[in-house]
């Protein structure tokens, strides 16, 4: 429903109460990757709908995998066949049964262009959710590697709508660094809920991602990212949960 407290929290970070040298030694890695050399890897995304409408369940799932090269001549894309016969498929089937879920198709539209580059260059992004000083730091280890947790305050952006009737909302985001700064790993945690009347039109939402990183040739991509999505309004008589995990891998 919004793949999106996450991407839309880039500009919404508040500032944390105190500097630290791992702040500063996150800044000075991310300079060094923003100029990614090419790369060439493949991305699979593995896709879980769960959608409840009028306490009425619906459900899919769906594997896509596809190539990808990035270099100084753009993006270029290549597709399982597989993959467009099942797309295809799943139309014909929803034509015959409207209530059905399409999750091929959603899943085609999260490997739009901008997603694609956006996973392969993380530099920019993991820039503006570190933007200010960190509210945490401490020293800590990331699967037995040593590392520094730093945690970051933000406040998640919503549709207006939900913004107008906001009863309460939070963002938090916590980034794992090597000893030289560079990101191991992250995670994104944020929430909100509300409230349009005395008795109805309660709303309510989480997001959760969590990523690795790779950092290879000048470039910062995401190695795995897990993003789990929910959101819920009538007191549950209208919700989605839409789970996505991604692999890239070099080629």
């Amino acid at each position: 429903m919004r793949y999106g407290l996450f991407a839309l929290a880039l500009f919404g970070l508040s500032a944390g109460t105190a500097a630290a040298d791992g702040a500063a030694d996150l800044a000075g890695r991310l300079q060094a990757f923003r100029a990614p050399g090419p790369v060439a890897a493949t991305l699979r995304l593995e896709l879980r709908l769960e959608r409840t409408l009028h306490h009425q369940n619906a459900n899919g799932q769906a594997s896509v995998r596809l190539d990808v090269d990035e270099d100084d001549r753009g993006t270029r894309v290549r597709w399982e066949p597989a993959v467009l016969r099942e797309a295809d498929a799943e139309e014909r089937q929803h034509d015959a049964s409207p209530d059905r879920l399409l999750p091929v198709r959603e899943a085609l539209k999260e490997l739009d262009p901008l997603r694609l580059e956006h996973l392969l260059d993380q530099a920019g992004t993991v820039a503006g959710l570190t933007r200010g000083a960190p509210a945490e730091e401490a020293s800590d280890s990331y699967e037995g590697r040593a590392a520094r947790r730093l945690v970051y305050r933000f406040q998640p952006r919503l549709s207006w709508t939900d913004a107008y009737y906001l009863k309460h909302s939070e963002g938090r985001f916590t980034i794992w660094i090597a000893p030289d700064g560079t990101p191991i790993a992250s995670e994104s945690l944020a929430s909100f809920e509300g409230k349009t009347s005395r008795m109805f039109g309660r709303f309510k939402g989480t997001t959760r991602v969590s990523t690795r990183y790779a950092a290879e040739d000048g470039r910062l991509r995401v190695a795995e990212r897990d993003v789990d999505e929910a959101d819920s309004r009538e007191d549950g008589g209208e919700a989605e949960h839409t789970v996505r995990r991604f692999v890239l891998e070099r080629r």
